[in-house]
Formats: C-alpha cells, structure tokens, sequence
C-alpha cells in the first residue's frame, strides 16, 4: 500500500484535492516524523473541509473570504 493511499484513507477530504496528497506524499518522503505527519494531515484536512462546507477554494483562499476572521 502506497504512502498516498494510506494518507487518503486517514483523511478522505485529502484525496478529494489532488494538491493536498501530494504535498502529503512530499512531507513523507522527506522522511518527515509520523507524528508531524499526522499533525499537519489533520490540520490540512480541517483546512480542507472547512473550504468545502463554506464553498471556497482551497487554493486560492484568504482571510478576506473567512468568515471567521
């Protein structure tokens, strides 16, 4: 089972935005600590679902679009 997959299967939402498995993958082939891993995965999927639910981009948001601001 590849890195990709294992990371998507923890945080779907990743697997829905091609960018965000990838620079998932990067951090882990850097060789990166489980833990960090995890750290930055979950927060990313928080990011992530948060942009879904509010119908922003991910990419191209900015605190001017966040209501919680």
């Amino acid at each position: 089972m590849s890195g990709t997959m294992v990371l998507t299967e923890k945080w779907p939402v990743c697997g829905r935005h091609e960018q965000a498995a990838a620079w998932l993958t990067i951090w882990t082939d850097l060789g990166r600590a489980p833990r960090t891993i995890d750290a930055y995965g979950r927060g990313l999927a928080e990011y992530l679902v948060m942009c879904e639910r509010e119908g922003v981009d991910p990419v191209t948001a900015n605190r001017a679009m966040s209501r919680f601001t």
